[in-house]
């Protein structure tokens, strides 16, 4: 992206926040058939490199919004609904056999827990302190309040053992990534060295018992930090927030590959019909193919039905077209963490 475009970009996003949401909707039309969008790292672009695109999705149920600011009273509902629509982008993904990077909540690996002699659930894990954040009010009474402390029958928004077995046995090769074992703040400020360690643990441990190997991280709500423990851990990678919509991954200061964000993928709160939604996705394709560039796409599989239904399995078949013919290749977050740190020095 050139100086000038990067400046009207810049000037777009002042502008956005603080203006109505009927009106950021129409800005944002604007900025797509201006051709700002998707924004481009052009310092880091070659058409002689094979573009990437990449898969992630926040698996997580009622773990994520027990303490939303915007959705506590929905936490279960949520649950559930990804426990619906998962056998579904499963077999989306696995008509092409296109990976997902499966960032899951360490918790829904577990089939059932019980709470200890005095009542508590999981005494084995440190507790984050009161915090409030962007997204989550945690102000009052145990982390752990909301474990039903039960199994997978009687409360399935807080269990998915049968889920993860599922996305494991599927056709496309996916992966299992981390997302801390409770959806807790990960951030240094918020997320001290003992929690840190014991919810990498947890969640490293319960994939060790279905042999699989967590090499990525996705950070509940964004909430970036101890970095040196990932890297302790065995981590290779993590996904962080876009500077630029299409990018190439970069090896950070720990010796983690920061994979940037593109695109959330749902329903846009503007009700857009869906030849604007897939106009939109195949021009992030096409110039992810133009410029050698990587195109992650990230969702939760709790997104609106309508998108489940009439987008994705559109945008799907189109990342499939062009990985057939040679244009794109298809990586999960560790494959390409793995290629980015053996090209190392090169």
């Amino acid at each position: 992206m050139n100086i000038r475009r990067a400046g009207k970009f810049n000037i777009y996003k002042k502008i956005r926040r603080n203006i109505s949401h009927k009106k950021r909707g129409q800005l944002s039309k604007l900025l797509f058939y201006s051709g700002l969008k998707p924004t481009i790292n052009r310092a880091r672009s070659s058409d002689s490199r094979l573009g990437t695109v990449v898969f992630s999705a926040d698996f997580e149920m009622a773990w994520a919004f027990r303490y939303s600011k915007l959705l506590a009273d929905r936490a279960e509902a949520v649950g559930l609904t990804e426990r619906k629509q998962i056998p579904r982008i499963i077999e989306i993904f696995d008509q092409h056999k296109i990976p997902v990077t499966w960032a899951a909540v360490g918790h829904l690996l577990l089939s059932d827990c019980r709470n200890d002699a005095l009542g508590k659930p999981h005494p084995e894990m440190p507790r984050p302190a009161y915090f409030e954040n962007l997204h989550w009010r945690f102000l009052k009474g145990d982390w752990y309040d909301h474990d039903p402390c039960s199994n997978i029958y009687d409360h399935p928004a807080w269990y998915a053992a049968d889920l993860i077995e599922l996305i494991v046995k599927a056709k496309a090769n996916h992966e299992i990534a981390c997302h801390t074992f409770s959806h807790v703040d990960f951030t240094d400020a918020k997320c001290p060295r003992e929690l840190a360690i014991a919810e990498l643990d947890a969640c490293i441990s319960l994939a060790k018992k279905r042999n699989l190997v967590m090499k990525s991280m996705v950070f509940p709500g964004g909430t970036l930090g101890n970095f040196e423990y990932l890297k302790e851990r065995g981590f290779l990678c993590y996904r962080k927030p876009m500077a630029f919509h299409l990018d190439l991954p970069k090896i950070d200061s720990f010796g983690l590959v920061a994979i940037s964000s593109s695109l959330g993928l749902d329903r846009d709160p503007y009700n857009w019909p869906k030849e604007y939604h897939l106009r939109l996705l195949r021009r992030f394709l096409k110039r992810t193919a133009d410029t050698g560039l990587t195109c992650h796409f990230w969702f939760h599989p709790s997104m609106d039905e309508w998108y489940l239904e009439r987008v994705l399995p559109d945008l799907v078949d189109m990342v499939a077209g062009f990985r057939d013919a040679g244009i794109l290749r298809v990586r999960t977050m560790a494959q390409l963490a793995e290629e980015t740190l053996d090209r190392r020095g090169e």
